[in-house]
């Protein structure tokens, strides 16, 4: 019986000296071919690079969670300096809470918005890698990409609910800056407003290896007569801390008839039971 390692190896000479005399009778195809190592080893020699920084970096990768914040203060405990349209929209939004009834874009399933998901009270999953930092919120199961290519480079950003981040080291520190903003979204659950050209930067630090702090500034000159800053801070969790099911809207929608949603004379094919 013939040793099927002697086999393979028969057979591996025999494909290498076939792919050999290929690429002498097409020297074409070998120019390609080291066209395309040298693109590839490009591209492993970023990595390195990306790979070797981020091992100088702290790791802030895990679970994380802060106590959930109602009313945002700024870092020495006042509230922010608001322009005197935000000063009344605010105060209307407060009472309106009061008599029962709100307009809070969260109240209606909407998402949450940056920075307002930081300060839910519930827990955040971040995971580091050398060209982004992504943080998973249990918080309506939100999910925010960092890119690690910052400050931010769009001109025309799209506007969204949780804008545009992008983030970079410096030093022990990630600095991220976030924009981009569709504007409809409070800023906290007391009704502090936002505009399309709100700015929010974050310096997020280890002050020791279980307590994450992350300093967020919020410029918007349409409703704060200045820039403002708070503080919020993280503790770490167990590794395996569980990260709840967040069904609220989604089981709001039962309680929805569905004319509401798909009319049935709207085309859409569907129609009320």
């Amino acid at each position: 019986m013939i040793d099927r390692k002697i086999l393979a190896a028969a057979a591996a000479s025999v494909l290498a000296l076939a792919a050999g005399a290929s690429f002498a009778q097409n020297p074409a195809l070998t120019s390609h071919e080291a066209q395309l190592r040298a693109r590839d080893q490009a591209v492993l020699d970023k990595d390195k690079a990306l790979i070797e920084a981020d091992r100088k970096h702290p790791r802030i990768g895990g679970m994380w969670l802060a106590e959930p914040i109602a009313t945002i203060k700024t870092a020495d405990g006042k509230l922010p300096p608001m322009t005197p349209a935000a000063a009344k929209l605010y105060r209307q939004r407060i009472a309106e809470r009061k008599a029962g009834k709100t307009d809070d874009p969260v109240e209606a399933c909407l998402p949450p918005g940056t920075p307002r998901s930081l300060w839910s009270g519930q827990l955040i999953f971040i995971t580091q890698a050398p060209a982004k930092v992504t943080l998973f919120h249990q918080y309506k199961h939100l999910i925010r990409h960092v890119f690690l290519d910052g400050p931010p480079k769009l001109d025309e950003p799209d506007p969204n609910w949780e804008g545009h981040s992008s983030g970079w080291w410096e030093g022990d520190a990630l600095r991220i800056e976030t924009i981009g903003f569709n504007g409809e979204q409070w800023v906290d659950s007391a009704g502090l407003p936002q505009s399309p050209d709100m700015k929010v930067d974050e310096t997020l630090k280890l002050l020791d290896a279980n307590t994450l702090e992350d300093s967020v500034t919020v410029a918007d000159p349409k409703y704060y007569s200045a820039p403002w800053t708070t503080k919020v801070t993280f503790k770490r969790q167990a590794d395996n801390a569980y990260m709840a099911e967040d069904n609220a809207c989604a089981e709001r929608l039962l309680e929805v008839p569905l004319k509401n949603y798909a009319p049935s004379d709207g085309g859409t094919g569907l129609s009320e039971r």
